[in-house]
């Protein structure tokens, strides 16, 4: 499981509604769910760097904090300090490839795994690991057409989830039948998969079977199986079988 899962932003008519699913998308669980969106693919134009400035300025209000605090927080911490690092070790590569920061994630107090998201923009960038980075970092590339974006969705060894943001049907309609994924949204979060319905992945995410409850279909070993405790001769015979003149022995 986990994945370098693809979230696409098409134009989308409501932009703090499309900013509030991306949040959702990448940030939750302080980025700590294998579905949750580590590139976010923006079409190029007016309305997607309208959606971007927005996304940037909603997500720089996130204060990572402990799970009782007041006021609640949106986000924890990951799961130690070397995990955190690991994250900002992670921005940091992309900055030296050449990715443009847009929002910088920091730690909120040294010896705690509290860290703020970041969002890196990656047209820039040469030479990226097909690797997820699990922790609230989200890499943004621009696209300029829709076929474009489905290929760059699905470049990528992973293939767990696929997800886009548009008021256009025959978009998600085309994305279904094109992702490379086990699991492809239209306009939901692609975290929050529930575990009655399939869950699983392609590539390096999974085998393509599906997961969650479905599982035990293909951890058993399916059989089939006729049993009675007792052996005896049918009151009715087939046609054309003669048992008269016979000695039954029957045990005790």
């Amino acid at each position: 499981m986990g994945g370098n899962n693809p979230l696409i932003v098409e134009d989308p008519d409501d932009i703090d509604a499309a900013v509030h699913l991306t949040i959702q998308s990448a940030f939750i669980t302080a980025g700590q769910r294998c579905t949750c969106s580590r590139r976010l693919l923006v079409k190029r134009g007016a309305q997607g760097d309208a959606f971007l400035k927005r996304l940037v300025e909603v997500s720089a209000r996130l204060v990572p904090a402990a799970w009782d605090a007041d006021p609640q927080p949106f986000i924890g911490g990951l799961i130690s300090e070397q995990a955190a690092l690991n994250v900002l070790k992670a921005w940091q590569d992309h900055v030296a490839r050449g990715a443009k920061t847009l929002l910088e994630p920091k730690q909120v107090q040294p010896g705690t795994s509290l860290l703020t998201p970041g969002i890196v923009e990656m047209s820039g960038a040469s030479n990226v690991p097909d690797e997820e980075v699990f922790g609230p970092l989200l890499c943004v590339w621009r696209y300029d057409d829709f076929d474009a974006a489905i290929a760059m969705a699905n470049n990528t060894r992973y293939g767990l989830s696929s997800g886009l943001i548009s008021p256009h049907r025959e978009k998600f309609d085309q994305l279904l039948l094109e992702a490379r994924a086990g699991i492809v949204n239209w306009n939901k979060p692609l975290t929050g998969a529930a575990s009655t319905a399939p869950f699983g992945g392609v590539g390096a995410s999974g085998n393509h079977r599906a997961s969650a409850w479905y599982a035990a279909d293909y951890c058993a070993w399916p059989m089939a199986s006729l049993e009675t405790p007792t052996l005896t001769l049918p009151e009715t015979l087939n046609p054309g079988l003669d048992f008269t003149g016979g000695d039954r022995h029957e045990s005790a």
